[in-house]
């Protein structure tokens, strides 16, 4: 399927899935707008999850299984900085492609943005959105630098840890982390007077937002020091985690106060949690559908890159057609999508990727 060979040996399809859900939620709600007013409008209407809140919590549990395996086995010295050039390879290449993409098409006119409303070295140093929010330019890349800074923060915070709390470190990382957003989202709660600002200073940046990924950690410590309890809690735990995010989506979501501001950012995420020993436990899946899951989850971060130019694209480019065709617009919308996203990957993910899995084998190579 599109010329990829899939391995399920390292693969979990449980997890598969969930990055294939998340990609699906993030492409969608870039172009539901389409929808409006048309015959389809149910499938904008869906309570569906932000597919970034998936997105943080996945990766907080690969990256703390990951770092957990470095420190029980001793290795953490020799391999910090192949696990941090490994991620480079992993997340920098694809984020300055689209950097460089975005900076020609708004500075073309081809799409609406204003290449002064933040410092580019700011966006070339993943700082753009730490504390302060950023318009008009490079929406997508908001929640790239969130999981960037994690990368480079926690296995070196958990190094730090370890001397200090022993195997209690992970535990004691995330709760520094969890606190830490808080308070600086209650530090915030004066400011968020509109559903723009909290989109902006709440839901985009780090300081408000790092919290979400490491409710992956916890679960990935819950993991390797309880198994028998991960093994035993699944089914109550994905039932419990439903039965919270429907608790949200009931609730609504309000943009001001302190349930909103403070609270509200952190339940979805700890929902996701809920339902990770059950994805886990899902190892192996076949058929057409589930390799189509598998290949939608090995593109998603590319088809994450470029989903949101595309729904420019649209929007600047062919206003009065989006205007009167609205589910034809949707449809080519996802059609961009799959297009750029195979270039994307192959131009310049892949290429990235064989690297990365070059530098694997010799390692494995020394080790033998």
């Amino acid at each position: 399927m599109l010329g990829l060979v899939i391995s399920t040996r390292e693969r979990v399809f449980g997890l598969d899935l969930l990055r294939a859900v998340a990609i699906v939620c993030v492409v969608h709600g870039h172009g539901k707008h389409f929808l409006y007013g048309t015959r389809m409008e149910w499938l904008a209407q869906l309570p569906l999850p932000h597919g970034v809140d998936l997105f943080f919590v996945l990766s907080g549990f690969l990256i703390g299984l990951s770092v957990m395996r470095m420190l029980e086995g001793g290795r953490f010295g020799a391999q910090t900085w192949r696990f941090y050039g490994k991620t480079a390879l992993r997340i920098l290449p694809n984020y300055y492609a689209m950097l460089l993409v975005n900076l020609l098409l708004v500075y073309w006119g081809v799409v609406n943005g204003d290449l002064g409303a933040k410092p580019l070295y700011r966006f070339v140093t993943l700082t753009q959105n730490v504390t302060s929010p950023f318009v008009d330019f490079y929406w997508e890349s908001w929640s790239v630098p969130i999981q960037w800074w994690f990368y480079m923060v926690f296995p070196l915070a958990a190094f730090l840890l370890c001397h200090v709390a022993g195997r209690w470190a992970l535990p004691v990382t995330v709760l520094l982390a969890l606190v830490g957003s808080a308070v600086y989202r209650l530090s915030m709660l004066p400011e968020v007077t509109d559903g723009f600002v909290y989109d902006i200073t709440i839901r985009k940046t780090l300081a408000a937002r790092t919290d979400s990924i490491y409710v992956g950690v916890l679960a990935a410590w819950l993991c390797r020091e309880c198994p028998v309890f991960w093994r035993r809690c699944r089914w109550w735990a994905l039932g419990a985690g439903v039965l919270l995010f429907a608790a949200v989506k009931v609730a609504g979501a309000p943009t001001e106060g302190f349930y909103a501001v403070v609270v509200l950012p952190l339940l979805v995420p700890l929902a996701v949690g809920m339902a990770l020993p059950a994805l886990d436990a899902w190892r192996t899946a076949r058929g057409t559908v589930a390799k189509g899951i598998m290949v939608l989850s090995i593109l998603s971060y590319a088809m994450f890159m470029v989903n949101l130019i595309m729904a420019e694209l649209v929007d600047c480019r062919m206003t009065a057609f989006a205007a009167g065709h609205g589910v034809a617009a949707y449809v080519l919308f996802w059609a961009m999508v799959v297009a750029g996203t195979a270039v994307l990957y192959y131009v310049v993910e892949r290429p990235a990727m064989l690297v990365r899995q070059r530098v694997k084998s010799r390692e494995l190579r020394v080790k033998k």
